[in-house]
């Protein structure tokens, strides 16, 4: 991502890319807060439009974002919107001859996506569950903030070792405490409503102490989704992938070159900054186009004096 500042108005440029190198959806939106715009509609229109997220919605059996999430407020939602889209495009489209794990830098719980429409995406993961897979794996989370000392400890993981852990549901709830649906009911602990599925706590690689938090989808109504030999073989990928892992050791590689491919910087980002301020030109009138060529000569300007320095 990032951003093109036209003061008062500024833009966000988000691109969304899978560990290949593949854009699979891109998108502007104005940063900051969205709550309150009345022209939220031809925000979201475009994003809407995106084929992959088109599809997405169509797989909810919604026509507009306002009813798939109860959050959209920020950017910040339409980052996570577009990558479940991109995600569920995946185990849609993924070949039913080889095996597939999509993996997301993250967990896969979200509070973006209404409760109520999870258990439509379970379904759908649990019909293609043959031959794709979907995990979430986050460096940190409330539960490893919560455990990672006990879990040093009794020497749960030893540091020559691999290996991972289940949490059972009591432990999850105290690292995470919501006020809405879901939390206690009937006087008995049960699974958050935004969970997608359990939680484990792994160490991938023998060369490095991290340890990492791990979400394997459950069905909708929160048993077991996955066979143990089905979660054996998507934490032993998930170790192989993170064994030689750079530059973070014990982190899977796949969603390092992911995040590689989809940062926003340097030299590509200047040409695409380049390119959409000349069209920004082309369709403005002659005195937006006059202004916007000067800005752009007066921030070069400001730029190159600071290149000789400040007295």
């Amino acid at each position: 991502m990032f951003s093109l500042s036209f003061n008062p108005f500024e833009f966000d440029i988000v691109v969304v890319t899978d560990s290949n190198g593949n854009k699979k959806m891109g998108f502007a939106a104005p940063s900051g807060d969205l709550r309150g715009s009345d022209e939220l509609d031809e925000i979201i229109r475009p994003f809407e439009q995106e084929p992959v997220m088109s599809g997405f919605l169509r797989l909810l059996g919604k026509q507009k974002l306002t009813d798939v999430t109860e959050v959209l407020t920020r950017r910040e939602t339409l980052m996570e919107l577009g990558e479940f889209a991109c995600m569920f495009d995946r185990v849609e489209t993924a070949p039913r001859d080889e095996k597939t794990i999509v993996i997301r830098d993250g967990l896969l719980r979200t509070k973006k996506i209404k409760a109520e429409l999870l258990s439509c995406l379970k379904r759908k993961l649990a019909d293609n569950k043959r031959h794709v897979k979907m995990v979430g794996v986050a460096k940190t989370s409330k539960l490893l903030y919560l455990l990672q000392a006990a879990l040093v400890c009794e020497d749960v993981f030893p540091q020559d070792r691999i290996g991972f852990v289940k949490i059972p549901l009591d432990v999850e709830l105290r690292a995470y405490r919501w006020g809405g649906h879901g939390l206690i009911k009937g006087g008995e602990a049960r699974p958050l409503d935004y969970s997608f599925g359990g939680l484990y706590v792994a160490k991938l690689s023998r060369h490095k102490n991290l340890l990492v938090t791990i979400e394997i989808p459950t069905n909708g109504d929160h048993s077991e989704m996955y066979s143990d030999d089905d979660i054996m073989e998507i934490i032993s990928y998930l170790a192989n992938d993170a064994r030689l892992s750079y530059p973070n050791i014990g982190y899977p590689q796949t969603l390092m070159k992911a995040h590689e491919y989809a940062v926003q910087h340097g030299f590509p980002t200047s040409i695409r900054r380049d390119k959409i301020l000349g069209l920004l030109r082309e369709t403005s009138d002659p005195r937006l186009r006059d202004y916007i060529r000067d800005h752009e000569l007066l921030g070069d300007n400001l730029d190159k004096g600071w290149l000789g320095g400040r007295a």
